[in-house]
C-alpha cells in the first residue's frame, strides 16, 4: 500500500486563476499542511475496507470465484485505465493509485503479461499528465469521458489469442463507466458499445470461464450476461477510489468474501425506470432558457416501482448480492407494537469461507385506493453481521419505530398517517428472498400531526411545487403512467427570483459598543445568554462580510478553510487546492456495504486527514437520490432508497464530527440530475418530496446533528432552493430543528440580482454563498446585500442578522474556533519550483525555458495574491 505523495506546486497560470476563483463560503485563509504517511496509510486501510464490503457479486456459477491460485487473462481497456472516481466536486486527485494490475500483484494473482503490454501499448484513454497534480486534476475535469475507448479486437492477433488460451482457461473482462458533474449519462452510455460487444464475443468464444467486472459508477444494462454461458461470474466493483482496487484483488483471490448488496435495482432496461421519460432536457415552449422537470413517477422510484408494478423487468433486485460462503438464517424473536418493531436473527456460517451477511427487513403496508400511495414493499431496517468464521454465528437485531411505517397524506390530513390494518414484516436476504415474516396489526389509524423531534405542527409546505400533472398510482397504473408533456411558462415562472416587498418596523441594532469591552464569540460559547448582545455589535459591513466570505477578527469570529467532497478531503485554495486526503470509493460502494460502521469510519478517516490539512468544513456527503441510472452524479450519492441514503449520510457525518470536521450535506433538495441543474423548475407532489427526496436529509439532521447544509442549484416549483423559505426556514429549521448554516452551491452570479442572488438567499434562510470568480463577484455581492438592507432595513436586516448567527453557530463547531492552528506565512520561496522538482527532459533548452517561465509566473502570482 503506497502512501500518498505530497502534491506538487501548482503551475503559474492556474495559480493566478486561483486568486480570482478562490473565494469560497468562508475565507480561503487558514492552515493547510501535509498529511502524514501514517494517516494516509490508515485512510488507505479504511478505503480498502469500504471497497471490500461494497463489491457486489452478481453471479458465480460453479464456484469460479475465488480464483484459488488460477492464472488469468485480462481483457478490456479498463484493465489499464480503470475509472477510480468521477469528475467535478467528487473528482479524485492522486499521483500513485493502486490500479487493477497493482491489485493483482499485491494479491499474488498471476496474469498474462503479454495482454497487459498490448493494452498499455494501445491505450487511448490515459489523460495527459504534467509534473503538477492539481493541474492534472484540472485536465481530468476538462477531458475525462464517461466511457472508455475500447481497443479494437483486431489488435488481439491470433498469436496473442493463442498464447492467452495456452496461458489460462480463465479470462476477466473489465467494463468501465463513470459519472461527471454537469452532465448525465445517456441510455446508450449504459449499454455495451460495439467494440465491447465484439470483445465479449471474442473472449467468450475462446474461454470457458469468463469473469466480468463492472468498474462503473452507474448500474448498467447487464441482461447480456445471460446470453453467454461461458460467463460464469460477474461483480460490480464500482469506482473504487485511490486504494480500493486492492480489495478487488483480494475478492478475486479469496482473501475477501464479497458481502455487498445492491443499493439500486438492476433492471434489464434503463428505459423501464418510470422516471426515464421525464429525465433529461425539457424546455418551456414560450420562453428562452427556462427548463423544467416533472416527477410524475411520484414515490415509485427504483424498487418501489418494480416490486409494485413490474417485477418481471428486474434482473437483480434491490438488496441482492452473493457470497463465497453459505449462511443459515433463523428468526429468533420478533415483536411489534404501536411504538417499535424489532426482530432478532441468528446468522450461521455453514460454508467454507469467513464472511459477513446483511439482515434486511421490509414492510408491506395496507393500501387503500384514493389514499396515500404505497409501494408494495419498503425497506424498514437493516443490520450487518460481524465477520463470521466457518461454523460460527452472529446474532443481529434490527429495530425501527412503528411511526416510520407511516405515509405522508398531502391531500387530506397534511400529516404522516399510519393506516389501520395489517403490516407484513418480512425478514430477507434481499427484497425478494424471505426467510421470516410476521404481521403487525394496527388497531386504528394514527395521524402524526407533530414532528417527532421538535414537536412542530406538520402541514403541507410545498403546494406550489405541484402543477397538477397525473402522478403514478396503484389505483390506475395505465392511466397515470408517466409521459412527457410539453409545457408553456406562466407568469409565476417568468417572474421567478423577485425580491419580497419591504417589511414594516425597525431594523435590528447594529454597531453596539459596551463599556466593558467587546463580547467575543468565545464569550457566547461560554454563555449563550449573550447572543443578542453579541449580535448587536455587528456592523452592516461586518454582517455583509460574514454572509459573503470572511471572519471578523475583532469579535473572535474565525476564518475557516472549507472545500469540496465527497470523494476526498481537500485543503485550501478552493478548486485548485494544494493538498488533499485519500480518495475513497464512491458513495454507491459505501451504500452497498449496508454497514453504517463502515460509513462512519470513512467520515472519521476524512476527519483525521482534515485535521492535518487544516480543513474545517467539508462539503459532503451527498444525499440526493438515484432517481434514474443515468444520473451524472450518482457516484456522489448513495442509493435509490431514502432510508439507506439517510443512514449512510448520517454515519459519515457522525464519523467526521467525532474528529472535529464540520460537514455540509448536499444538495438540498431534488437535485437528482445534472442536465439543466442551474435553475431548472422542478415539480413534484409533497408526498413524493417528503418520503423520497427530503427523507435522507431529515435523517441526517435528526440523527447525526449535522451543522451544515448545501442548497441545490435547482428550483422547487418556481423558487430556487437557496431562496426557498418553505424548504430552508419552515421545514429544515422550523419542523426538523436544524441548527447550523446553509451554503449555496457554486454560483457565478455577477450582478447580485436574479437567480442565485445573495440578497434573495439571505432573505430566505440561505446564509452564505459559494462563489466562483470571487475577485470579480465581490463588488456585486456586497452591493446587493447593502442595497437590500437599505431598501428593507427591518425585513432584510432581521434576515441578515439571523444569517450571521447561523454562520457563527457553524463556526463554533469547527477546529478553527475550538483548537485554532497557526496560519503559516507564504513566502516567495514557497511558490518557486526548485530544480530538484523539475524533470529536465530533451530538448533540454526548451525544458530550461519552461522552468524559468513557470517560476517567473509563480512570482508574479505571489505578488498578485498579496495585493488582492
Amino acid at each position: 500500500m503506497t502512501a500518498k505523495r505530497s502534491l506538487k506546486k501548482m503551475p503559474a497560470v492556474l495559480l493566478a486563476f486561483a486568486l480570482l476563483a478562490g473565494g469560497c463560503v468562508f475565507s480561503a485563509g487558514g492552515f493547510s499542511g501535509r498529511i502524514s504517511p501514517e494517516t494516509i496509510a490508515a485512510s488507505a486501510r479504511t478505503a480498502v475496507d469500504i471497497e471490500s464490503e461494497g463489491i457486489v457479486l452478481l453471479k458465480n456459477e460453479g464456484g469460479v470465484l475465488p480464483l484459488r491460485g488460477r492464472a488469468v487473462n485480462v481483457f478490456g481497456s479498463g484493465s489499464v485505465t480503470p475509472f477510480l472516481g468521477g469528475t467535478g466536486s467528487g473528482a479524485i486527485t492522486t499521483n500513485d493509485p493502486v490500479d487493477f494490475y497493482d491489485a493483482l500483484d499485491l494479491c499474488g494473482i498471476r496474469y498474462n503479461l503479454e495482454l497487459r503490454r498490448l493494452y498499455e501499448k494501445n491505450d487511448t484513454n490515459s489523460l495527459p499528465k504534467t509534473d503538477n497534480t492539481v493541474f492534472n486534476n484540472g485536465l481530468q475535469l476538462a477531458l475525462l469521458k464517461k466511457t472508455l475507448n475500447e481497443m479494437p479486437v483486431a489488435k488481439i492477433t491470433p498469436e496473442i489469442l493463442g498464447g492467452a488460451v495456452a496461458f489460462s482457461a480463465t479470462a476477466i473482462i473489465v467494463i468501465s463507466r463513470t459519472g461527471a458533474e454537469g452532465s448525465d449519462l445517456s441510455m446508450d452510455d449504459l449499454l455495451l458499445s460495439d467494440a465491447e460487444k465484439a470483445l465479449v464475443g471474442l473472449v467468450t468464444s475462446h474461454f470457458d470461464e469468463v469473469i466480468v467486472l463492472f468498474n462503473t459508477a452507474n448500474v448498467m444494462e447487464m441482461g447480456w450476461l445471460q446470453n453467454y454461458p461461458q460467463i460464469k461470474a460477474a461483480a460490480l466493483i464500482w469506482v473504487p477510489g485511490e486504494f480500493g482496487m486492492e480489495a478487488v484483488g483480494k475478492m478475486l483471490s479469496g482473501e475477501v468474501t464479497p458481502s455487498g448488496k445492491l443499493a439500486d435495482t438492476a433492471a434489464y432496461r434503463v428505459e423501464d425506470h418510470p422516471s426515464s421519460v421525464n429525465f433529461g432536457d425539457f424546455r418551456y415552449s414560450n420562453t428562452v432558457g427556462r427548463k423544467y422537470l416533472e416527477y410524475r413517477e411520484g414515490i415509485y422510484v427504483g424498487y418501489r416501482y418494480f416490486e409494485t408494478f413490474a417485477p418481471e423487468k428486474v434482473q437483480y433486485p434491490f438488496g441482492y448480492g452473493l457470497s463465497y460462503t453459505a449462511f443459515r438464517r433463523e428468526v429468533l424473536t420478533h415483536s411489534a407494537d404501536g411504538e417499535t418493531v424489532s426482530v432478532s436473527v441468528k446468522v450461521s456460517n455453514t460454508g467454507a469461507y469467513a464472511g459477513k451477511d446483511v439482515v434486511q427487513v421490509y414492510v408491506s403496508a395496507p393500501y387503500t385506493a384514493g389514499g396515500p400511495e404505497k409501494s408494495a414493499v419498503t425497506l424498514a431496517g437493516y443490520a450487518k453481521t460481524r465477520l463470521i468464521e466457518p461454523g460460527g454465528f452472529d446474532n443481529v437485531t434490527v429495530t425501527f419505530r412503528t411511526r416510520g411505517l407511516a405515509s405522508y397524506d398531502w391531500r387530506d390530513e397534511q400529516a404522516w398517517v399510519l393506516e389501520k390494518g395489517d403490516y407484513t414484516i418480512r425478514v430477507c436476504s434481499d427484497i425478494r428472498s424471505k426467510y421470516g415474516a410476521f404481521v403487525y396489526s394496527a388497531p386504528e389509524t394514527v395521524v402524526y400531526k407533530t414532528d417527532d423531534a421538535t414537536g412542530a405542527v406538520i402541514h403541507n409546505l410545498f403546494g406550489g411545487a405541484y402543477s397538477g400533472f397525473p402522478i403514478l398510482s396503484r389505483n390506475d397504473p395505465a392511466g397515470t403512467f408517466p409521459r412527457f408533456e410539453q409545457r408553456e411558462a406562466g407568469d409565476s415562472i417568468r417572474r421567478a427570483d423577485a425580491w419580497p416587498a419591504p417589511s414594516p418596523g425597525q431594523a435590528p441594532p447594529t454597531g453596539a459598543a459596551y463599556e466593558n469591552g467587546v463580547i467575543t464569540l468565545r464569550d457566547v460559547y461560554d454563555d449563550e445568554t449573550k447572543w443578542d448582545a453579541f449580535l448587536d455589535q455587528l456592523t452592516l459591513d461586518e454582517m455583509t462580510l460574514l454572509v459573503t466570505s470572511a471572519g471578523i477578527e475583532r469579535l473572535g469570529i474565525p476564518e475557516t478553510v472549507d472545500n469540496d467532497g465527497p470523494s476526498c478531503v481537500k485543503g485550501r485554495y478552493g478548486s485548485v487546492y494544494a493538498d488533499c486526503g485519500a480518495a475513497y470509493p464512491c458513495e454507491t460502494a459505501v451504500a452497498c456495504s449496508f454497514n453504517d460502521n463502515i460509513a462512519r469510519a470513512m467520515g472519521a478517516s476524512a476527519g483525521a486527514e482534515a485535521r492535518e490539512l487544516g480543513t474545517d468544513i467539508w462539503y459532503a456527503p451527498g444525499a440526493n437520490i438515484h432517481r434514474n441510472p443515468c444520473g451524472g452524479r450518482n457516484f456522489e450519492y448513495f442509493s435509490e432508497d431514502p432510508l439507506l441514503s439517510g443512514r449512510m449520510a448520517a454515519a459519515v457525518i457522525s464519523g467526521a464530527r467525532s474528529m472535529g470536521l464540520v460537514t455540509t450535506v448536499k444538495h438540498f433538495a431534488l437535485n437528482d440530475q445534472e442536465k439543466n441543474r442551474t435553475g431548472v423548475f422542478t415539480w413534484a407532489d409533497e408526498q413524493t418530496m417528503r418520503e423520497i427526496y427530503l427523507k435522507p436529509f431529515e435523517i441526517a439532521v435528526k440523527t447525526a446533528g449535522c451543522s451544515g447544509m448545501m442548497s441545490a442549484f435547482n428550483r422547487i416549483g418556481t423558487q430556487w432552493c437557496g431562496a426557498n423559505s418553505a424548504l430552508l426556514q419552515k421545514l429544515l429549521r422550523g419542523e426538523w430543528g436544524f441548527e447550523g448554516f446553509v451554503v449555496s452551491d457554486y454560483t457565478n452570479n455577477f450582478t447580485g440580482y436574479g437567480y442565485m442572488s445573495p440578497a434573495l438567499a439571505v432573505y430566505n434562510g440561505n446564509d452564505t454563498m459559494l462563489t466562483g470568480l470571487w475577485f470579480l463577484q465581490k463588488p456585486s455581492q456586497f452591493a446587493a446585500v447593502k442595497t437590500a438592507y437599505a431598501r428593507d432595513p427591518a425585513g432584510f436586516g432581521a434576515a441578515l442578522r439571523a444569517a450571521a448567527k447561523n454562520i457563527c453557530v457553524a463556526k463554533m463547531a469547527t477546529r478553527a474556533f475550538l483548537a485554532p492552528q497557526p496560519l503559516p506565512e507564504e513566502t516567495l520561496g514557497d511558490v518557486l519550483i526548485p530544480p530538484s522538482e523539475w524533470r529536465f527532459e530533451p530538448p533540454r533548452v526548451l525544458s530550461v525555458l519552461l522552468y524559468i517561465a513557470d517560476n517567473l509566473m509563480n512570482a508574479i502570482a505571489f505578488g498578485l495574491r498579496g495585493l488582492l
